[in-house]
């Protein structure tokens, strides 16, 4: 099930931000449209960590130093969206949605990274 929802949200957020960055191609600066996106991809960013922080508590068997990484990766993940939001809402061209674009591709590593942290240090 982690796997899976890592890579739902690793598919999600490039897919966005190549949305994004096909929008900043165009010249289209970020739209409502984009920000609907972006609060999706954030609710399913905070499902992920849900659900990963309920699997540490649950299952446990980690190190100290592999819990802070995967809680540090979440926090990350949960923090990333909104400060692309916040930058992108400051920058109405299309610099906006490279912004956001970024953003997304960032979501993207730090899940990915999650995961692969989740799995190596598996109790």
């Amino acid at each position: 099930m982690i796997v899976g929802l890592t890579l739902g949200v690793l598919a999600l957020a490039l897919a966005w931000a190549l949305w994004c960055a096909v929008s900043a191609a165009v010249g289209q600066a970020p739209t409502i449209r984009h920000r609907i996106g972006l609060l999706v991809l954030e609710a399913v960013a905070l499902v992920q960590a849900l659900v990963l922080v309920v699997g540490l508590v649950v299952q446990g068997g980690r190190t100290t130093g592999a819990v802070v990484e995967i809680v540090g990766y979440l926090v990350a993940t949960l923090v990333v969206l909104p400060i692309g939001a916040a930058l992108a809402h400051g920058e109405r061209t299309r610099y906006g949605s490279i912004v956001l674009a970024v953003a997304g591709v960032t979501l993207a590593v730090l899940s990915l990274r999650t995961g692969q942290v989740w799995a190596v240090t598996r109790g």
